[in-house]
């Protein structure tokens, strides 16, 4: 399906994404949610699943919901979204696109906010929530995702090449 040089990317970034997010703590029934009425759609479809256990179906049918979900959610389940994003980039539609606009900064205003503590906005306070081996798999996944798709290096307002990878090194 894809040359060896994609197959190896896509094995040690999955691996890394496994690694990192393995031992990342439920929020719990209660804390699983998001933002705006809009939003618990998606936090009632992923409550009470580990994020090994979220369907491809799941993901699809609430693709534009993730934006919605508080920082604590979103961390728990990044691993799902970056998995299907990395594999099943055809299969859902703007889901891959999505999860890249949601791990990329939109303004210098949140990086400064980011890196000053402050988290005065939903990406710095998003970012934020992940701890180091976590960001470690986040840059893996962009990097990766930038390989494997280069056509897709700048799509909304992200540009994974000279926003998105030099936040996460960074991070």
């Amino acid at each position: 399906m894809y040359p060896p040089e994609s197959a190896d990317i896509l094995h040690g970034t999955e691996q890394q994404i496994r690694a990192a997010f393995a031992e990342t703590p439920y929020p719990g029934d209660e804390r699983v949610a998001a933002y705006a009425r809009y939003g618990r759609s998606i936090a009632d479809a992923l409550r009470g699943k580990h994020w090994t256990e979220v369907e491809l179906d799941v993901l699809h049918k609430h693709r534009w919901e993730i934006f919605l979900l508080t920082p604590e959610t979103f961390r728990y389940y990044a691993p799902v979204f970056m998995l299907a994003a990395l594999y099943h980039h055809d299969e859902i539609d703007s889901l891959p696109d999505n999860v890249l606009f949601s791990l990329t900064p939109q303004r210098d205003e949140h990086v400064a906010n980011y890196f000053s503590g402050e988290h005065r906005d939903y990406f710095s306070r998003r970012a934020a929530a992940f701890v180091t081996e976590e960001k470690a798999a986040i840059l893996a996944f962009v990097e990766g995702f930038a390989a494997l798709y280069p056509q897709h290096q700048s799509i909304y307002d992200i540009d994974l090449l000279r926003v998105t990878i030099p936040f996460w090194r960074r991070a």
